[in-house]
């Protein structure tokens, strides 16, 4: 089966239609999200509606779990919490709703999907440590695990050894970064997604170009932080 995995969308509607129409995902069986669909962008709600009708398996990111009143503001830094607050006040009940509502972990073709850390995935811990990554393998023998949160693409084998390679075979256990469609931290400013084929076991990190500017400006239209956009050129 050949999976389409997004992840970290932050409501970034520029980078998720660009990804959404990338010719290289679209023979793909299954398109899935690892969460964060809002907080940081401008545009929240087409996010929201764009994800639920793309995608087949959606879990909970935490600023999802901010927006929708579960994961409480302190735990986001001030920036973030800025746009927790913004998208409590500015999302419908059903969209608030529906991110309250995403399960934190799901299972799609033998894969493991999880926003964070799959040993805990409430306590959003990031995974960017070797020791870590050996946690998840020795918790979850054989089992391919696909996370977010980092907003860095990569995959983490099970000796803890971290491969930033664009693409290559799945090592049996292991833990696949997807990257971040929305706000990539990779000093790469294109959107991120991943090809996970899990007949031939093979992966490809894939980069799109998208309007940089006009996810900028709807930023900057909602009011927030300035450091926000500025670093989608980063």
């Amino acid at each position: 089966m050949l999976l389409r995995v997004i992840s970290d969308v932050h409501s970034n509607l520029p980078a998720l239609e660009a990804v959404l129409s990338h010719a290289d995902g679209a023979g793909a069986d299954c398109t899935v999200c690892l969460g964060d669909v809002v907080g940081y962008g401008g545009d929240p709600s087409p996010c929201i509606r764009t994800v639920r009708t793309a995608c087949d398996l959606v879990v909970a990111g935490n600023h999802d779990l901010g927006a929708g009143g579960v994961e409480p503001l302190g735990s986001f830094g001030p920036a973030a919490a800025v746009t927790v607050r913004w998208n409590r006040r500015v999302l419908d009940r059903d969209s608030l709703g529906y991110l309250a509502g995403l399960p934190l972990t799901a299972h799609k073709a033998g894969c493991l999907l999880c926003h964070s850390f799959p040993p805990d995935p409430g306590s959003f811990t990031y995974i960017l440590h070797p020791s870590l990554a050996r946690k998840c393998c020795a918790l979850f023998p054989g089992i391919v695990m696909l996370t977010g949160h980092t907003h860095v693409p990569g995959v983490w084998r099970p000796d803890g050894s971290f491969s930033t390679d664009e693409e290559g075979i799945l090592p049996g256990c292991c833990v696949v970064a997807a990257g971040s469609v929305g706000q990539p931290r990779d000093a790469d400013p294109r959107a991120a997604y991943l090809l996970l084929d899990t007949d031939p076991g093979t992966y490809r990190h894939v980069r799109v170009e998208y309007d940089v500017d006009r996810a900028a400006e709807s930023i900057r239209a909602a009011g927030l932080p300035d450091g926000l956009w500025m670093r989608l050129y980063r």
